[in-house]
C-alpha cells in the first residue's frame, strides 16, 4: 500500500507543477492582453479613432473620399503607407513615390494589414490600430516586441481592377482579339481557321493540348488529355473555350475569375479571385 502511494505521488508531482505553469503563464497571457486593450483604448480615444465592429480594428481617416470606387477582394491595391508600434517604434514604409501594388492572396500581408485595406476607398488616407493578434502576434520583425498593436496609415492611391489587369495584359502582349463573348471570356486565335472541319458538338469524343498560365506569364499547369463534348466536370469558361475551336485549332482564352475557379481559387496552387489564361490546341475529334 506505501509503495503505490509513493509511485501515485511520483506521477502527480509532473501534473500538480504543469498545472501550476499553465494557470501562471495563462495569467500572464490575460494580464498582457489587458495591458494591450488598454493601451490601445487610450490611444484610441485621445486620437480620435473609432473601432470597426467587423474586424476589431481602430479607424482614424484622415483624407476622405465619399465618392471613391469601395475595396474589393478581387482588385489589386497601390498604396503608400508607415508602419509603426503604438509606442513609436518604426517598421517600414513606402511614399508616394515608390508606391507598391499588393494582392490580397499573393502579397505577404498579415491579416490586419489586408482587413485595413478592404475599409479604404480609392483615394483614401487613415490610420489603424491593429492588434497584435491581428498582427505579427509572436513573430515580429527585428525590433519590434512580441504582442505590439500596430498604427499603419495608409493611403490607397489606385484600385487596379481585374478589368484593368486584363487589358494591361492584353496590351503589354499586343494581342489582337478574336472574340469576347457575354461572359467575359477574351479569344485570341493563334492559327488559320481549319474551314474543312465542323463545329464541336455534344459527345463528340476529343484530345485537346492545353498550358494554364497567369496574367504574368506563369504555368501553373499543362498537359494531355480526352474529354467529352458537353461534360460538366471542366471550369466554365474552359468548356467555353473549347467549343470556340474546332480539330487542328489553336487559341488564347483569357478568362475572368468567375468562369474559372472564382472567388475561392483552386487549393494552393490558385489564389481566389484570379483571372487565367489557357493555351488549348484540338489535336483529334473521335480519333481522327
Amino acid at each position: 500500500m506505501f509503495k503505490i502511494r509513493k509511485i501515485a505521488f511520483l506521477f502527480a508531482l509532473p501534473f500538480l507543477f504543469t498545472s501550476c505553469l499553465n494557470k501562471f503563464v495563462e495569467s500572464e497571457d490575460t494580464k498582457a492582453l489587458e495591458e494591450e486593450k488598454n493601451a490601445i483604448l487610450s490611444y484610441s480615444q485621445t486620437n480620435g479613432f473609432t473601432q470597426n465592429a467587423a474586424t476589431g480594428i481602430y479607424v482614424k481617416t484622415i483624407k476622405p473620399n465619399a465618392a471613391g470606387t469601395l475595396s474589393t477582394p478581387a482588385s489589386d491595391f497601390r498604396i503608400s503607407y508607415n508602419l509603426k508600434t503604438l509606442l513609436g517604434v518604426d517598421i517600414s514604409s513606402k511614399s508616394a513615390a515608390d508606391s507598391v501594388i499588393l494582392n490580397l492572396y499573393t502579397s505577404n500581408l498579415f491579416r490586419g494589414f489586408a482587413e485595413s485595406l478592404l475599409l479604404l476607398k480609392e483615394g483614401e488616407r487613415a490610420q489603424f490600430i491593429i492588434p497584435s493578434a491581428l498582427a505579427y502576434g509572436t513573430n515580429p520583425p527585428t525590433g519590434v516586441p512580441n504582442n505590439s498593436p500596430i498604427l499603419a496609415e495608409i493611403e490607397l492611391i489606385d484600385l487596379i481592377t481585374e478589368t484593368e489587369k486584363i487589358d494591361t495584359y492584353i496590351k503589354k502582349n499586343a494581342f489582337k482579339i478574336t472574340e469576347k463573348t457575354t461572359s467575359g471570356l477574351q479569344f485570341i486565335r493563334l492559327n488559320e481557321p481549319n474551314t474543312s472541319a465542323v463545329a464541336l458538338k455534344d459527345n463528340d469524343n476529343i484530345q485537346l493540348k492545353y498550358n494554364g498560365m497567369f496574367l504574368n506569364g506563369k504555368s501553373f499547369d499543362s498537359g494531355t488529355f480526352g474529354y467529352v463534348v458537353g461534360n460538366t466536370n471542366l471550369i466554365k469558361g474552359f468548356i467555353e473555350s473549347i467549343r470556340l475551336l474546332k480539330k487542328s485549332e489553336k487559341g488564347k482564352f483569357i478568362l475572368p475569375y468567375a468562369i474559372a475557379y472564382g472567388e475561392r481559387g483552386s487549393g494552393s496552387s490558385i489564389p481566389p479571385y484570379t483571372p487565367l489564361v489557357f493555351d488549348i490546341e484540338i489535336v483529334s475529334v473521335n480519333g481522327q
